[in-house]
C-alpha cells in the first residue's frame, strides 16, 4: 500500500492553485475573444501574451497535478517553484490591461513604462525575498506592502501625468504667442479635399494660420489630419462611411519623423483616375504652406 508522504498543507496549497490557475486561463480566454478590436499591431502583440499567460498557469496546472499523483514530500522552494508561472501570468495580464487603457499620446504613454519596470523589479524582489518565508502569518503583511507600493506608484504615475499636462499646455501657448508676435493671423477653414464621411456630417474645419494671403498648417494639425483620415477611410473600408462627394479627395498622408516637427509632409490627392503627391517641408516657423493643396 502506497504510504502517504505529502504534508496537508503543501497538500492543500497545490490543490488550491489549479482553481485559482483555472479561473487566471479563463479570464484570459475571454479578453482574447471579446476584447475589443485592435490595431494589428498591438493586436499581435497581444495574442502571443496571451498564449504566455496560459502557457504559464497550464504549467502551473500541469506541476500541480503531477505533484499531488507523486504524493511525495516536497520544499517550499518547490511550491514556490510551482506557484511562480503564476506570479508570471497574473503580470503579464495585468501589463496587457495597463497597456491597452493607456490613454494620450505615445510620449505619455512612454512615460507609464519606467512605471511599470519599477513594479516588476519590486514584485520580483518582494517575491524572492529570503526573508520571507510561507508561514501564512505573513501573507497579510505582504498584502500591505503591495498595495503601500502601488499607492506610492500611482501618485508617481499621477504626477508625472500632470507636469506631462502641464508642460503640453506651455508648449502650445508660448507656441501660439510666438506665430502671433511674427504676423500669423488664426483662422478655421473646411477641407477642401474630400474625405469619407458618414451621412449627414458637414466637413470638419481644420485650424491653420494666415499669412500675406498665404495658408500654413502646424504640425499638430497635419497629425489630426492624417488621423481623421485615416479614421474616414477605415470607416469606409468597413461600409461606416459614405465614400467622398467632391471630384477631389484626400487619399492619404505620410509624415517624415521629426522631433517636434515632421522633417516633410506628403500629402497625395487623387482627380479622377489622376493623383498628385504634395510633397512640403516646414518653413523658419515650423509651418507648412498648404495654399491650394485642399483649403478653402
Amino acid at each position: 500500500m502506497k504510504q502517504h508522504l505529502l504534508n496537508p498543507s503543501d497538500r492543500a496549497a497545490l490543490q488550491s492553485l489549479v482553481p485559482l490557475a483555472s479561473a487566471l486561463g479563463a479570464g484570459t480566454i475571454f479578453a482574447l475573444f471579446i476584447g475589443h478590436r485592435r490595431r494589428a499591431g498591438f493586436a499581435v502583440f497581444e495574442v502571443f501574451a496571451i498564449v504566455a499567460v496560459l502557457v504559464a498557469v497550464g504549467s502551473t496546472a500541469y506541476f500541480c497535478i503531477a505533484l499531488l499523483h507523486r504524493n511525495q514530500a516536497i520544499s517550499d522552494s518547490d511550491l514556490t517553484h510551482v506557484a511562480t508561472p503564476l506570479v508570471v501570468a497574473a503580470f503579464l495580464l495585468v501589463f496587457i490591461s495597463i497597456s491597452s487603457r493607456i490613454p494620450g499620446s505615445l510620449e505619455r504613454a512612454l512615460l507609464v513604462v519606467p512605471l511599470l519596470i519599477g513594479a516588476a523589479v519590486v514584485a520580483l524582489e518582494v517575491v524572492s525575498s529570503s526573508t520571507w518565508n510561507s508561514d501564512t502569518d505573513h501573507a497579510s503583511l505582504l498584502a500591505l506592502i503591495v498595495l503601500a507600493i502601488g499607492a506610492i506608484l500611482g501618485f508617481a504615475s499621477s504626477w508625472l501625468d500632470r507636469m506631462d499636462v502641464a508642460r503640453e499646455r506651455r508648449i502650445g501657448y508660448r507656441r501660439v504667442t510666438e506665430l502671433a508676435a511674427a504676423g500669423y493671423v488664426p483662422e478655421s477653414r473646411p477641407l477642401a479635399l474630400e474625405l469619407p464621411r458618414p451621412a449627414g456630417e458637414p466637413p470638419e474645419p481644420l485650424g491653420c494660420w494666415g499669412r500675406k494671403d498665404r495658408l500654413y498648417l502646424s504640425a499638430a494639425s497635419l497629425r489630426g489630419l492624417r488621423e481623421i483620415a485615416n479614421q474616414r477611410w477605415d470607416a469606409y473600408a468597413t461600409g461606416r462611411a459614405l465614400p467622398p462627394q467632391g471630384p477631389a479627395m484626400l487619399v492619404g498622408m505620410k509624415l517624415g519623423w521629426g522631433v517636434s516637427v515632421p522633417r516633410w509632409v506628403e500629402m497625395t490627392a487623387s482627380t479622377g483616375a489622376e493623383r498628385a503627391v504634395h510633397r512640403l517641408e516646414p518653413n523658419d516657423d515650423g509651418l507648412f504652406d498648404v495654399t491650394g493643396l485642399g483649403l478653402v
